[in-house]
């Protein structure tokens, strides 16, 4: 990011309006909010949001009172109560009633007039003494209430009839009345057990009143429990006498905290280099992802960097740093065993210490971290830490870590810590019963199906929402049925690839097949040994569609590529065994080969990658791919398909299997796909025949726009107006 450019600072504030809504849960506040809209002559009736820490409570509150005020319903009074302002029993029962009472008169006026300040003071009366001074936030009359209750009700309140008698008044006045009080009481979670209680009590009793309803806002499981301990008989029950519709507010989808994160990422940290992103995704996936599970986590995520960004930017690895800042505020412990411990994890091995040694020390780094959580610290630590992983690098890679400012290098690890101190909802049901039917090919095939056609707001469809749960809970897919598991997924890759969920950007980085490589590393890597791997992916790879095949064919003879950019692949990382590479290379190029004979080559979505590929896996050898592509230059469809293809697109390319950095992104997006040297396409002969059918206006106008798009761009390329360059 350029300086002077314009930062956005996040805060965790409840989201307002619809617009805000990135998880969903705006369809839902608009069902309660029809709901209570429609509720008519209720008594009392309680509806309860409910839902864990950070699962977004307070801004589906919010989002109902915005779907209210749309409603426009003016025979239904909106008013809140702000529990949390007040402590103690009393203070909240009198804060409750005062609420009540300048609703109630604000809108119906002498009606009400003395009724609730009755019912008060006789409460009052026969419950125990106020206790010291309490001070009421709201400011309102009552701002201070002191020892001595009785005496101070007596005084503030008139005498008057009995509380029975004036209930019944005040509760035969609302009942006359054609309008509806509904009164939301958030946050109760912030109460102590006993005041928790005493509202829950505040509703069931006084609270029960003709025409007024209420929305309580609480964690069930956290109210159970106080019940529980205060009131062992009654259990659930407790709950259930007082609230008569109970909903949990839906979990956010995976995908959208992975997209939040990544966007705010961006927009704090700017646009990474194109080398960076591959490690960016990696750490992002194996180090920050599992820690986001709630729109609380995000947010905090979100003002952490926002704060820590400025201060080191442009001194650091922006990968490193994503990691980093996950590891300090979701696994403190493991990150201040790093920040303590900076000569065992700085630089690289000496000495070529053994299997046990490493272990040993990794056991000694996440000792405190509890066990459910060990592998991800240990992956963290190796993809942070290359000394840490069981393969060995020379110290001419220190000089690569050290131009890129990697945490793991010693003269830039002291700067990540310069700031320390010490409608789319997928059920767990749902996911639960996949994994559970993992060797159900036709289910797994059906439910992926019914994935792409149905559209997620923005246009994407629910592709990616099942492949990251289904990443996320990989290792709850038994071992037997991981080979039919992948299959399936196999076969139907092209199906479901589809052009609306790919990548646009690094705020949205990954598509189908970038999704496809993270879920099969879940499914077999430390489950599966390479053989064993192996066996499964050549068995699984018989039905699999062209284009998945293609792609993991070519990813698989790049672990074992000299030379690699990505550093040395260990053989237990790689895809598969050396010795399949043949005969995976063999029957990759007979499918295409066989496409390119039936017609489906040419109407392939990823047809220009597939072509590469061709070449690449005759080990360079272009002569079959021009040999194809010159048949079609007679062929006028054939020239409009490739010219659309060359144009304007955004192709993924493999980056390796399971080494170090063996992952894959989206390569970004060009304006034109083709050189004048082009070795898969005969640039001088196209290029003629897309000019004659233009000269010609042989196809009609769509056709001949996509031609002349192409032809553009291409001069521009040869101005060296555009830097975008062929494969």
């Amino acid at each position: 990011m350029e300086p002077g450019d314009k930062r956005h600072y996040f805060n965790d504030s409840p989201i307002e309006t619809a617009d805000d809504d990135s998880y969903g849960v705006a369809g839902f506040a608009d069902s309660i909010t029809k709901s209570i809209v429609r509720m008519q002559r209720p008594v009392g009736a309680t509806i309860a949001l409910n839902g864990p820490w950070g699962s977004g409570k307070s801004s589906a509150v919010n989002l109902i009172r915005s779907a209210l005020r749309k409603a426009g319903d003016d025979k239904l009074v909106v008013t809140d109560f702000k529990c949390w302002w007040y402590r103690g029993e009393e203070a909240l029962a009198l804060a409750f009633l005062q609420s009540l009472h300048g609703t109630l008169k604000t809108t119906l006026g002498d009606k009400v007039k003395d009724l609730i300040p009755n019912i008060t003071q006789r409460l009052l009366q026969a419950g125990p003494v106020i206790g010291a001074a309490v001070s009421l936030a709201s400011g309102a009359p009552l701002t201070a209430l002191f020892t001595g209750g009785s005496k101070f009700a007596s005084t503030f309140f008139p005498q008057g009839e009995t509380l029975e008698k004036t209930f019944r008044k005040l509760a035969k006045v609302l009942e006359e009345e054609d309008r509806r009080f509904l009164v939301i009481i958030d946050d109760i979670d912030r109460l102590s057990p006993d005041e928790a209680i005493a509202i829950f009590r505040l509703v069931k009793s006084v609270g029960r009143l003709p025409n007024v309803m209420y929305l309580l806002v609480f964690d069930r499981d956290l109210a159970e429990r106080v019940v529980a301990q205060r009131f062992p008989s009654e259990g659930p029950h407790f709950l259930e006498k007082i609230v008569q519709a109970a909903f949990e507010i839906p979990a956010p989808l995976q995908v959208d905290l992975n997209e939040a994160v990544l966007g705010s990422i961006q927009e704090i940290c700017g646009n990474p280099e194109e080398k960076q992103i591959v490690r960016i995704m990696n750490l992002f996936y194996d180090v920050v992802a599992p820690y986001i599970t709630t729109p609380r986590h995000v947010a905090r995520y979100q003002n952490a960097i926002s704060v820590t960004w400025p201060a080191i930017e442009g001194e650091v690895s922006i990968a490193d740093f994503i990691a980093l800042e996950a590891l300090r505020l979701y696994e403190p412990r493991l990150f201040k065993a790093i920040r303590t411990r900076k000569a065992e994890v700085c630089g690289t091995k000496e000495g070529g210490g053994g299997k046990q040694d490493l272990e040993g020390q990794l056991k000694s780094l996440v000792e405190d971290i509890p066990k459910d959580r060990r592998d991800l610290a240990n992956t963290a630590l190796q993809r942070l830490f290359p000394r840490l992983e069981s393969m060995g690098y020379g110290s001419d890679w220190v000089a690569e870590w050290d131009s890129e400012r990697r945490v793991c290098v010693d003269a830039h690890f002291d700067t990540y810590f310069r700031l320390t101190l010490s409608e789319e909802s997928l059920s767990t049901k749902e996911i639960g019963r996949l994994v559970e039917s993992a060797d159900n090919a036709e289910l797994v095939k059906n439910t992926l199906r019914q994935a792409g056609k149905t559209s997620r707001r923005g246009g994407k469809s629910m592709v990616p929402v099942y492949l990251d749960e289904l990443t996320t809970h990989a290792a709850r897919v038994e071992k037997t049925k991981v080979e039919p598991f992948l299959k399936a997924l196999f076969e139907i890759h092209d199906e479901i690839d589809l052009e609306q969920d790919a990548s646009r950007g690094f705020g949205e980085i990954g598509n189908t097949r970038f999704r496809y490589h993270w879920l099969i590393r879940r499914l077999t890597r430390r489950r599966f040994s390479l053989e064993e791997r192996n066996a499964l992916y050549l068995a699984a790879l018989e039905p699999a569609a062209l284009g998945w095949l293609v792609d993991f064919v070519s990813p698989a003879r790049d672990d074992y590529k000299e030379n690699r950019q990505e550093g040395p692949t260990r053989e237990e990382d790689c895809l598969v065994q050396k010795a399949a590479l043949a005969p995976l290379t063999t029957r990759a190029l007979d499918a295409i080969r066989v496409a390119a004979t039936d017609g489906s080559l040419l109407r392939h979505k990823d047809l220009i990658y597939i072509l590469y590929r061709w070449r690449d896996f005759l080990n360079g050898d272009s002569a079959e791919v021009l040999a194809w592509t010159n048949a079609r230059m007679s062929e006028d469809t054939s020239l409009v398909i490739l010219a659309r293809e060359l144009t304007g697109r955004s192709w993924s390319m493999g980056m390796g299997g399971f080494g170090s950095l063996g992952d894959r992104v989206s390569k970004s997006n060009v304006t034109a796909q083709i050189s004048d040297d082009s070795d898969i396409i005969d640039a001088k002969v196209f290029r003629s025949a897309l000019e004659h059918l233009v000269a010609e206006a042989k196809p009609n106008k769509e056709d001949l726009e996509i031609v002349q798009t192409l032809l553009d761009a291409w001069d521009r390329k040869r101005a060296g107006k555009d830097d975008l360059s062929d494969r």
